[in-house]
């Protein structure tokens, strides 16, 4: 089956194969985007429209929802997205 999947420091949206526990997703990227990584859409849309909600906390190093004011609910830090870099 088919997976999505959001890269918050890059921007990028990649798909990856996942059939039951095997996956081809690629090592590297998690172990270089570790949180900054939000798996398991089953579309790509669906992974687009998170990409327009969740960017990237640099203090947490992991995707983060803004809130209100555009900082990271956990830390305060500003929110940024990979289109605004």
């Amino acid at each position: 089956m088919i997976k999505w999947c959001h890269n918050a420091k890059t921007g990028e949206i990649f798909s990856y194969n996942q059939e039951g526990e095997l996956t081809d997703f690629p090592r590297g990227d998690f172990l270089a985007y570790g949180d900054y990584l939000t798996t398991q859409f089953t579309t790509k849309e669906e992974a687009i429209q998170w990409a327009k909600e969740y960017g990237q906390c640099l203090k947490c190093r992991s995707s983060r929802k803004p809130d209100e004011n555009g900082k990271c609910r956990f830390c305060g830090e500003i929110v940024v997205f990979s289109h605004e870099k």
